[in-house]
């Protein structure tokens, strides 16, 4: 027995040793009574991948028994997983954490307290399938609270540094689920091996299946609302953002001015500060040996990722990229690369930023100064003094681009007065300005301005990202000072009155963003609703007032519902969904049809089914899910691919297909195309769109892509940008929209903005009534578009209704959903899903579908 014990110690001995000398074998003095993480795990670092759960008990373990960490709780994921920041500093900083907090933002603009500690942020595993930052999370919080070196000792005097050690929680715990259950023992290193190869969707994603990545600046998710919240609090000059890539890679850092940057950042961050913190980290490599690249793929263009948020408040983010082990050993043709080695360097990444912001200090601080300065003096020459924005038909939805506003701190006010601009009125009590001359200029332009002036044409992620376009707001530059109201300092939420009880019918408009959410509810309820597919006008409280198409009728008799319940349940309906509803006492209009008209007709509950799987886009899966649960509150079935062949076609009135590779059997694709014929909807999204033309579901027609001979003799070299520059990594077009169609029903203007990120493009229909939106003559309104593409989605159709027997494809060029923040666009869908079932051509059982 004491033989065991002792083999056992020295074993643990030996392994603990070994781990030291790898990660941090200069680490000299280690406090022992903190525990380091292989001894609170019970396994070496980069053996086995760790939990969250056991992360955060690991920095809590850390807070209990250091006076150096203090544990902060940000908030949970959808998934009911905590976040957490640790702040780290010595403990005379932690007793005036709040003043020094305090006097740091005033950094901003005045240099009074320069010797305030120095506040940066590491922040991990953002991917959850690219793990090995949040192993190098538990090294560093270790290695900070335990080590009693000199150099360490002056970080805890001159800094705060706060680590968040999983950006994604959610899809941390997947990917990590997924590599031990699957861990050999011995380890297999065959690429080819299920540990390596994770099956649909991944761990990359949240809980909906989002790139928290992209979320930043679009704040849809919980983790980054969580996120950004801190982030103001504090606002560090420095951020992290761990990952990683492909395993036949390196390892990447940013290199500044040699890469992709933001034109509208002051150039001091990437002139000076990165090349100089780039020097920083090609030491640190080269000491490991370990081999790295900069200058490559990866640009800071885009104010959403967490390398580059940072960077429009004057601070510096900084991108590292390790290549994946994707499992704890993997090999590649430069050897094996193991899940320690990865480890590794994203540790010593992660030291070294700390070492490099201590040792430029005094840029940073000069930086953000600078960057403040620069910014103001951008803004004043500006010619543009003030945007104003809002619709007064949809409140919700100008709320929600007034809140996200006030997230990234951007001074928001009432308007003073109605603003008459561009032939467009902004009523007082409905709409906003946002003066151009604030702190936060650049995130003012980023949200209003529609286009900016680009040095490249390949682009890793978006080339544009106006925040008024997403939404669809009606908005105006204003170039003259501009009276303001009262200063919005709380997110807006519409206030709603009750109403009046109806003995005949109650009437909602399907302009507000809300509406869909209010029908479903109302479905769910029991409650018979009709859609006007007219216009029409009637008698409120003594005033004529119009409706437009899609304009939701529910009569009172005929209901299962007394006349009582109905209105107690369409109250907490109206209540709960922030929507008006009037009530009226009769059927006879003013102008228009009446309410019993044959174009009212009867809106039956959708019975969606959504494919997912192998092939399909789980980023636009994941969009719908999100968008069918967290704003409409209603269940869709996603159903895996593979089980097709299970469907009962008879329970299922819509079929969702969202952007993916499509490769069904013909007896499958048969069996589609027979439930479409006999009265079901199949709604399709970009390459969904292309594989229901190509079968023949959709007698449709693609615009081909460009296909000319002749073209110029290219360096093979400059193969890979000659490409790239022709594809459409995102940008906002315009098109016409035919309001009368279902599809455009609550929409009030014709021309709107879509997004675009791919290259379906379609021939309007051969029928003049079932091109539903149309791109128009010259469509790009903001981003990069090459010239072989201009020509094809000129006048191309954005949206086809396509009728096939008693049932019809709606048929879509782009996505709707875009990252769950094109609140504009997503009626499109909506309309598809509700009223699809209700599309059809007079003489072809109009009115009717299953």
């Amino acid at each position: 027995m004491r033989y065991s014990v002792f083999v056992l110690i020295l074993h643990t001995s030996i392994q603990l040793f070994s781990q030291a000398s790898y990660y941090y074998p200069e680490a000299g003095n280690l406090d022992p009574k903190i525990p380091t993480p292989e001894q609170f795990l019970g396994y070496p670092i980069g053996q086995q991948h760790t939990r969250h759960d056991k992360v955060i008990e690991y920095f809590r373990t850390l807070d209990r028994l250091s006076d150096r960490m203090t544990i902060k709780d940000l908030g949970f994921t959808f998934e009911n997983r905590l976040q957490i920041t640790a702040f780290i500093t010595s403990p005379s900083n932690h007793a005036q954490l709040e003043d020094i907090r305090q006097k740091h933002l005033t950094r901003n603009t005045s240099d009074e307290h320069r010797r305030t500690p120095l506040i940066i942020q590491l922040g991990y595993n953002v991917h959850g399938n690219e793990p090995s930052s949040t192993e190098a999370a538990l090294l560093t919080a270790y290695y900070l609270v335990a080590s009693n070196d000199p150099e360490t000792s002056e970080w805890m005097e001159k800094m705060v540094i706060m680590v968040d050690p999983v950006y994604n929680p959610d899809g941390r715990d997947r990917h990590t689920h997924w590599a031990n259950m699957h861990k050999g023992t011995p380890a297999v290193a065959d690429p080819l091996d299920r540990e390596h190869n994770e099956v649909w969707p991944g761990g990359r994603t949240n809980h909906y299946w989002f790139d928290l990545n992209r979320d930043w600046y679009l704040a849809v998710n919980p983790e980054s609302k969580n996120r950004l919240k801190l982030f103001h609090d504090w606002r560090p000059y420095v951020m992290t953002d761990h990952h990683e890539m492909g395993t036949n890679s390196t390892f990447y850092f940013d290199p500044g001015k040699y890469s992709s940057n933001n034109p509208i950042v002051p150039a001091k961050l990437y002139d000076e500060i990165y090349p100089k913190f780039g020097s920083y980290f090609a030491t640190a490599m080269n000491k490991l040996g370990s081999q790295y690249f900069t200058k490559e793929s990866f640009d800071k263009l885009y104010p959403g990722y967490g390398s580059s948020y940072v960077n429009f408040f004057g601070g510096a983010g900084f991108l590292f990229e390790q290549a994946s082990s994707r499992g704890h050993v993997q090999n590649t043709p430069a050897g094996p690369i193991t899940f320690g080695f990865t480890i590794r360097n994203q540790f010593v990444a992660g030291l070294t930023t700390i070492r490099a912001s201590l040792a430029e200090r005094e840029n940073l601080i000069d930086l953000r100064l600078a960057f403040y300065k620069s910014t103001a003096a951008q803004a004043k020459a500006n010619p543009v003094k003030a945007y104003v924005f809002g619709d007064k038909s949809d409140q919700n939805r100008t709320h929600a681009l007034l809140n996200l506003l006030l997230t990234h701190k951007i001074d928001v006010y009432e308007t003073a007065q109605e603003v008459a601009q561009d032939g467009k009125k902004f009523e007082k009590g409905f709409s906003y300005v946002v003066p151009v001359e604030q702190e936060n200029y650049l995130m003012v332009r980023s949200a209003f301005e529609k286009d900016i002036t680009y040095t490249d044409s390949i682009f890793y992620d978006a080339s544009t990202w106006s925040l008024v376009h997403a939404f669809n707001m009606p908005h105006a530059a204003l170039k003259t000072p501009v009276n303001k109201g009262n200063k919005i300092t709380e997110p807006r939420i519409k206030k709603i009155n009750g109403f009046e009880k109806s003995s005949y019918a109650y009437l909602m408009e399907l302009t507000d963003y809300q509406a869909h959410r209010a029908l479903f509810q109302m479905q769910r309820a029991g409650i018979t609703v009709k859609a006007s597919f007219r216009s029409f006008s009637t008698n409120i409280q003594g005033k004529e007032k119009k409706f437009g198409h899609g304009t939701l009728i529910i009569p009172v008799v005929g209901q299962t519902l007394s006349p009582e319940n109905l209105h107690q349940s369409l109250s907490t309906i109206a209540s709960d969904c922030r929507m008006e509803i009037i009530p009226v006492e009769t059927g006879y209009s003013l102008s228009g049809i009446d309410l019993g008209s044959n174009f009212s007709v009867t809106v039956r509950p959708p019975r969606a089914l959504m494919l997912m799987g192998n092939g399909v886009m789980g980023n636009e899966a994941g969009e719908v899910w999100h968008l069918m649960d967290q704003r409409i509150g209603m269940p869709i079935t996603k159903l895996d691919i593979n089980n097709l062949n299970r469907v009962n076609w008879s329970d299922y009135n819509v079929l969702i297909m969202v952007n993916g590779s499509y490769n069904l059997d013909k007896q499958t694709t048969d069996r589609v195309r027979a439930w479409v014929q006999t009265g079901g909807t199949l709604i399709t999204i970009k390459g969904a769109t292309e594989w229901a033309i190509r079968q023949g579901i959709a007698k449709q027609k693609l615009v081909p892509q460009d296909s000319s001979k002749g073209k110029p003799r290219i360096n093979f070299e400059d193969a890979a940008n000659a490409e790239g520059s022709r594809s459409i990594g995102g940008s906002i077009f315009q098109v016409d929209l035919d309001l009368t169609s279902p599809i455009g029903f609550g929409f009030t203007d014709r021309k709107i903005s879509v997004y675009r990120n791919g290259l379906t493009a379609l021939q309007p229909s051969k029928s003049p009534y079932t091109t539903v939106a149309q791109y128009t003559a010259k469509p790009l309104i903001g981003g990069y578009l090459h010239k072989s593409q201009s020509g094809r989605l000129a006048n191309s159709a954005a949206v086809l209704f396509s009728p096939e027997g008693q049932g019809r494809v709606l048929l879509f060029a782009d996505n709707p959903n875009f990252r769950g923040i094109w609140y504009g666009t997503n009626k499109l869908f909506l309309n598809a899903l509700f009223f699809g079932p209700l599309t059809s051509l007079p003489g072809n059982n109009w009115g009717e579908g299953n």
